[in-house]
């Protein structure tokens, strides 16, 4: 939670200066990607305009660093993480693992429900490891090798990864936003799980029926594969030896993720393992591991003298690596001092207040605060940061017209996990389009395909507009809940 420093020297913006500053970052970051600069320089530049704005109120460099240091050491375990996605990436790729998954998948998946297939796949893989990014980046990179050899259309196979990794992310009790959005709002992880089933699993079930609505126009001419498939699964059994050992690392990663053992270790072991088994299994030197493992792997550095390796092979192969993550990680650094400059000098707090005196219906706060989760995100990139401020902000409003806790915390979801990953600009999309390969937007993109970040907050909506799983509040908890926050209020402000 956000907590102003108490320093007399100090005033609170007026209206005019949050909005004044709010809007100028928007323009600032869309115009940064207007242009063709990267997302980060945007964010940079919009960061020290904040801090001029910040200034003009009486708060120091020193004061903001060590507000933006406090924010991103609670982001350091997420940090860890990303890299370590790439690191278990370029590991499976150096041990065999995701060769073999590709080749056998030809075999085993029937094209028809491809889409299907994978949507199913990603679901069950993101709820065992809590991560939407290590499901798309496992599960996900087979997926798209298998929709290339079947000629399917990439940017549906990208929805169907993409929503069955959100899924997962959004209801595994491993997932950092799973356990981030309950803290935020004030209630249990296990009654955030329960309130958003009311939302995901209808979002889930259209999104099946469509996938597979959309796998029937895949129905081959004959029963044999493609010709792409052919090369691919001939190119793939040339480079690499199959054996059914390939699999220990995802076994572990299973086994450890049902044991609740932390997410860091457990990932780094099965990176190690996947190496061990590279060497073992596919003759492959250790320095070549080494190099997968930190800067990616790749298919040149197998491939025997004088071997016309195929195009779409080498995109299967060529990727993951720690130095992979290095473009994701840096927005996550220059989102988090950016918003953090924005909440720490009270500009959104101000900007929201007209809002806040309005909120009388149960669907009117619902609305603002998907609104305000969408729009924290869009200037953010990340969904922790609307997470954070939304959490705190809309407590209140939704105790007032009886909405629980853990209704909150799930519509922090509904928004912030699901639309990150259909807005540009955020590291979520970034992240996916890095690793499928496919745009987000436009032509081929995945983003129409995607279903749960356009159906969540709409169930959601309706959900607040009937008074069904809201986790109704009754007047004497109402009453409660509120003198509570209140106490909070005073508590913080006295310090």
């Amino acid at each position: 939670m956000s907590h102003h420093v108490k320093h007399h020297h100090h005033r609170k913006p007026t209206a005019l200066e949050s909005y004044f500053c709010i809007i100028l970052v928007g323009i600032i970051i869309v115009a940064s990607l207007l242009l063709g600069a990267p997302i980060q320089f945007g964010i940079l530049l919009a960061t020290a305009v904040s801090f001029l704005m910040a200034l003009r109120l009486g708060f120091t460099w020193e004061e903001m660093e060590q507000a933006i240091c406090e924010r991103l050491g609670r982001m350091g375990s997420t940090m860890l993480i990303m890299w370590l996605i790439g690191m278990l990436l370029g590991s499976m790729l150096f041990s065999g693992l995701i060769p073999m998954l590709v080749y056998y998948g030809f075999q085993l998946i029937d094209p028809k429900f491809l889409y299907l297939g994978a949507f199913l796949s990603c679901t069950i893989m993101s709820t065992m490891t809590g991560s939407s990014w290590s499901a798309a980046g496992t599960a996900g990179v087979v997926c798209i090798a298998l929709a290339q050899g079947h000629g399917a259309n990439l940017g549906i196979m990208a929805g169907a990864i993409i929503a069955g990794s959100v899924f997962g992310d959004k209801i595994s009790p491993m997932s950092e936003t799973t356990n981030l959005a309950p803290a935020c709002a004030g209630t249990d992880l296990w009654s955030h799980i329960y309130s958003q089933l009311w939302t995901t699993i209808p979002a889930w079930i259209v999104a099946a029926v469509l996938y597979t609505v959309l796998g029937t126009h895949l129905a081959p001419q004959s029963n044999e594969l493609p010709e792409t498939a052919m090369v691919i699964m001939e190119q793939l059994r040339d480079l690499f030896t199959f054996s059914p050992v390939l699999l220990l690392p995802v076994v572990v990663l299973l086994v450890l993720a049902l044991l609740k053992k932390p997410v860091i270790p457990t990932m780094l072991v099965c990176s190690l393992l996947s190496i061990l088994l590279g060497c073992l299994v596919q003759g492959f030197d250790i320095t070549l591991g080494c190099s997968a493992a930190i800067t990616g792997f790749t298919a040149s550095s197998v491939t025997p003298a004088g071997y016309a390796l195929d195009a779409t092979v080498a995109y299967i192969l060529n990727r993951g690596g720690m130095t992979s993550m290095v473009s994701i990680i840096l927005i996550c650094f220059c989102g988090f001092s950016m918003t953090t400059i924005l909440t720490h000098g009270g500009f959104l707090e101000k900007a929201i207040e007209p809002l806040a005196r309005n909120l009388n219906t149960r669907w009117k706060t619902m609305l603002t605060a998907e609104i305000a989760t969408l729009v924290v995100l869009s200037m953010g990139g990340i969904s922790y940061v609307s997470s954070v401020f939304v959490g705190e902000a809309w407590q209140k409003p939704f105790i007032q017209n009886g909405m629980g806790r853990p209704c909150l915390s799930r519509t922090l979801e509904d928004v912030g996990t699901c639309a990150a990953a259909v807005i540009p600009w955020c590291s979520s999309a970034m992240f996916y389009v890095e690793t499928l390969g496919v745009p987000v937007w436009g032509s081929g993109g995945f983003a129409p395909y995607t279903v749960l970040p356009f159906l969540c907050p709409i169930i959601a909506f309706l959900l607040a507009w009937t008074g069904i799983g809201i986790s109704k509040l009754s007047p004497e908890e109402i009453a409660e809940e509120l003198k509570e926050i209140t106490e909070e209020e005073e508590e913080a402000f006295l310090e």
